[in-house]
């Protein structure tokens, strides 16, 4: 009767892949048109707001020196912050992960193998549509810190990673087929 011995052995670290080499893919340059517009409706509702605030509350005139310097300071820290995030943004789909980079101050990296996907979503807003970028949501089995949101992708190319990986899940689910595949090659 044959008895297998358990092991344990320690990983060198220094010979794991390094994500960080990983050339990553930037969201599409017209994403960041999406990202101004948005900001610039967010920012004249709140202009318009603040400005029919100080007209109408006779509380407020005294302060409007103040009220506008800090909405264009806000203003402006905003639309740097998003430009900063916006350059930051990467995404890379390999034969067995997914990649998506994001974040200024605490950079987040999120690997997520084919195997945990549960499914895919292709989505295109209105602005979106304009430009002809999508999104892609990719939800895993991991629950909510797992899934991935990647903007800004050009519609086809997004169509053909969601078909892509929408494949890949299919053959990881049936063995068989890529084994029967292989087999008539």
């Amino acid at each position: 009767m044959p008895t297998d011995t358990f092991t344990n052995e320690e990983i060198d670290i220094n010979s794991l892949p390094k994500y960080e080499e990983i050339s990553l893919k930037k969201p599409h340059s017209n994403y960041w048109k999406i990202i101004c517009i948005n900001l610039i409706i967010t920012f004249l509702v709140i202009g318009i707001t603040a400005t029919l605030l100080i007209f109408f509350n006779e509380k407020t005139q005294p302060h409007a020196l103040i009220i506008v310097g800090i909405y264009l300071v806000v203003t402006i820290v905003t639309v740097l912050l998003f430009y900063v995030s916006f350059k930051k943004r990467g995404y890379a789909i390999r034969t067995k992960d997914v990649i998506y980079k994001s974040g200024i101050i605490a950079e987040s990296t999120t690997i997520v193998p084919l195997n945990r996907i549960q499914h895919i979503e292709l989505n295109e807003g209105f602005f979106s549509r304009m430009f002809s970028l999508g999104s892609l949501q990719i939800f895993t089995a991991g629950g909510q810190t797992g899934h991935i949101h990647i903007a800004g992708i050009p519609i086809n190319e997004a169509k053909s990673i969601r078909d892509l990986l929408l494949n890949k899940l299919e053959l990881l689910e049936t063995p068989e087929i890529e084994t029967k595949l292989k087999v008539n090659e």
